[in-house]
């Protein structure tokens, strides 16, 4: 009875310990694959290199292999294809105005932004903290859900605005419309 807990105890030791081993190396390759793989359209490779500085870093395994930890950077990867991808196409279209586009574009950089200091939150604490284990648990899983918000933010955000240019445009058809039947809007 007192081996099998003993093992346990020292599995479990081994695996909360410091510094890269072989879980840290194994969660960093996955999460970077899942990374590169949502950020074809964009060649980032800095944010890739943040991510290996966290798996590197004398951060608890605890954390570093936290799923939380894991969720931030995937859901900061799928906020810059997001953007990637809308933003383009909302601001090359017909109805924006050069105001507009560059409202657009505005927009999309505050989100991004703030989506990048949560990264960088993420990335001071691996620099190193006073803070407990669980203190840094509730931190992590804290900016998992700033993070989760910020892509629900961006989502929205293309959304309403893809909505207001399209409005604008049916608007446009409308009186145009108007003008082919009856002469006048």
């Amino acid at each position: 009875m007192k081996t099998p807990y003993s093992f346990l105890l020292s599995g479990l030791l081994l695996l909360s310990s410091c510094g890269q081993d072989a879980a840290s190396k194994e969660a960093e390759a996955r999460v970077t694959a899942s990374i590169k793989q949502l950020l074809v359209q964009t060649s980032d490779s800095s944010y890739v290199q943040v991510v290996h500085t966290w798996y590197k870093s004398d951060v608890p395994n605890t954390i570093k292999l936290n799923p939380r930890t894991e969720s931030i950077y995937r859901t900061h990867a799928e906020i810059l294809q997001e953007v990637a991808t809308q933003e383009p196409k909302l601001v090359a279209h017909p109805m924006a105005s050069v105001d507009q586009a560059q409202g657009i574009r505005t927009g999309y950089k505050k989100l991004v932004d703030e989506s990048t200091a949560n990264v960088q939150e993420l990335s001071n604490l691996a620099a190193g903290t006073s803070m407990s284990e669980a203190e840094q648990l509730k931190y992590v899983s804290d900016l998992a859900d700033k993070e989760t918000h910020q892509l629900a933010l961006v989502k929205y955000y293309g959304k309403r605005t893809a909505a207001a240019l399209a409005q604008k445009e049916q608007t446009a058809t409308n009186k145009r419309l108007m003008r082919n039947m009856w002469g006048h809007e």
